[in-house]
């Protein structure tokens, strides 16, 4: 006698099926934001519309959606439909750093914080000596903290600062999320004028994406840079990684001067 399977056995047999299907929709979906009309508070189109270009169902499609405002790239508005969700933090690009990003957080209204997750004296390599103008194997202070916009992470950033500029700088100093420039400042009057970087995207590791929470693999927008005081010496080399939601780079007052008036 042949038996037939039992409803349980079907879905089963068919729930990693549905995960894939599931799963092709929400990469779709995340490949569509990236898109040049997609930017933050974008509003995406009707479902019907998606689910037809998808060439997926509507459930599917739900699913996916959800999937997506869980993570916190959309979010509903009411009966106005689904947008691309408004970044937490907005970073200057192309002005000094004086400010610090706690400073930038609050003056956009949000609740900054920071969280330290290591503090060590390490060695400079050539690379990062010659960029703070020290001697290779000179002491660093590297510090890392994991910053945080109204209790949700954004970025992890790590600084090397020579142990010579900050003598007596302790772990204990940063625990409770104190401002290392207000530090600096008060402690050691260096003031912090400007800096110079490059912005670029890279993958984060398991580590990375975990802290921001995101999936593993995750294309981050990652800050290499140098802070200077007010005497033009370098005072910090910092690598931010950012969460590619959560944060967005303003490039402001980029007047076009005489050179380009002929364009």
């Amino acid at each position: 006698m042949k038996v037939l399977p039992s409803k349980s056995s079907d879905v089963a047999l068919l729930a990693p099926e549905r995960k894939q299907v599931a799963w092709q929709a929400v990469q779709a979906l995340l490949e569509m934001l990236e898109r040049p009309e997609f930017g933050p508070t974008e509003r995406i189109p009707a479902e019907r519309d998606l689910a037809e270009h998808l060439g997926i169902s509507r459930m599917t499609l739900r699913k996916a959606l959800q999937t997506l405002i869980d993570r916190g790239v959309l979010e509903r508005r009411g009966n106005r439909g689904t947008f691309v969700t408004a970044p937490g933090v907005e970073r200057p690009l192309n002005t000094v750093a004086r400010k610090g990003i706690a400073e930038v957080v609050e003056q956009a209204g949000a609740r900054p914080g920071s969280k330290l997750l290591y503090f060590e004296q390490t060695q400079a390599s050539a690379r990062v000596a010659k960029l703070l103008k020290i001697q290779e194997g000179d002491t660093l202070l590297t510090i890392r903290r994991l910053r945080t916009v109204d209790q949700k992470p954004f970025c992890i950033e790590t600084s090397y600062i020579p142990a010579a500029r900050a003598p007596d700088l302790v772990a204990a100093d940063l625990i409770e999320g104190a401002s290392l420039y207000a530090l600096l400042l008060s402690r050691y009057q260096i003031e912090i004028e400007s800096d110079e970087g490059t912005l670029s995207i890279a993958t984060m590791n398991d580590q990375e994406a975990r802290l921001l929470d995101v999936e593993p693999g995750t294309a981050a927008l990652v800050y290499r840079g140098v802070i200077f005081d007010r005497q033009g010496q370098p005072v910090e080399y910092l690598v931010s990684i950012n969460h590619p939601q959560r944060v967005v780079f303003k490039l402001a007052d980029s007047r076009v001067n005489s050179l380009h008036s002929d364009h």
